[in-house]
């Protein structure tokens, strides 16, 4: 079996044992998986050639030795209906569940539905998660998703006032070199945590861990060395297509102009 990268906007599944070893399990072999989930990435990473300006090396190397799933597509352009469609297996058309909330647990009809994690402990794996895999890390209950959870992750230190000249009043909408090391992320202690959990797991009980990655997500703030590798005048922005939404149903649009997302609201045109 080959390590499986299913990107473009959300997640990374990857059966750690096999990363060093190509050989086909049997039916009844229980290899290790670790799934890494990334919050907002698209294509612009280097195996994708969505950018022609990015430096991903790290998740580039990691794609080369796997197998890169070129036509994945998310079912939902927002956090917690993609995170619930994948964690369900449910489609938001099923779940109902196309904004920033609910938690779906609090819909009668999914309280007790079987997510990927507890499907994982059902076959006699150890179930970890650190950082943000559910939209949230639900307060009550939570012995039942996941059987150890490490810390969240938090952006980071925010700064005293807006860097960014951004007219908005919401402090997510942000972006500029970081005012805290990287040492000092919410993604920068999962990871530490992450590590240590793999180097300490008992060798006779197979594992389910999930780490999930706040960035790209907003704020956008980086500290200078990696703020440095994209200088302003070398900035390339995405194409515009006039006529995008063209090929979406009206009913998408609606959503957008009821739902309680930020900045979704400018125009009903």
């Amino acid at each position: 079996m080959k390590s499986k990268i299913t990107n473009f906007s959300f997640l990374l599944i990857i059966p750690l044992v096999s990363i060093c070893n190509t050989d086909v399990y049997e039916p009844d072999e229980k290899p290790n998986v670790l799934f890494v989930s990334i919050d907002d990435l698209n294509d612009w990473v280097g195996i994708l050639d969505g950018h022609p300006l990015v430096k991903t090396p790290n998740i580039d190397r990691l794609a080369g030795r796997g197998t890169t799933f070129m036509n994945a597509h998310v079912q939902s352009p927002l956090c917690n209906p993609s995170r619930t469609s994948v964690l369900t297996g449910l489609r938001p058309a099923t779940t109902g569940i196309y904004g920033l909330r609910p938690w779906f647990r609090t819909l009668e009809e999914w309280k007790d539905h079987v997510t990927l994690p507890q499907n994982f402990k059902a076959h006699g794996y150890r179930t970890l998660t650190t950082g943000r895999v559910y939209h949230s890390n639900p307060s009550i209950e939570r012995e039942l998703e996941f059987d150890i959870w490490g810390p969240g992750s938090p952006p980071g230190p925010r700064p005293e006032e807006r860097i960014s000249s951004f007219p908005s009043d919401l402090w997510l909408i942000d972006w500029g070199v970081a005012p805290h090391s990287d040492e000092e992320t919410g993604d920068y202690r999962i990871t530490t945590w992450a590590i240590e959990q793999l180097k300490s797991m008992p060798e006779d009980e197979p594992f389910f861990m999930a780490a999930g990655y706040f960035l790209p997500h907003v704020p956008l703030f980086v500290t200078q060395k990696w703020f440095d590798l994209y200088p302003d005048d070398d900035s390339v922005l995405p194409p515009i297509l006039e006529n995008d939404r063209s090929d979406t149903p009206r009913f998408s649009w609606y959503l957008h102009w009821d739902l309680p997302e930020p900045a979704c609201n400018a125009s009903k045109v």
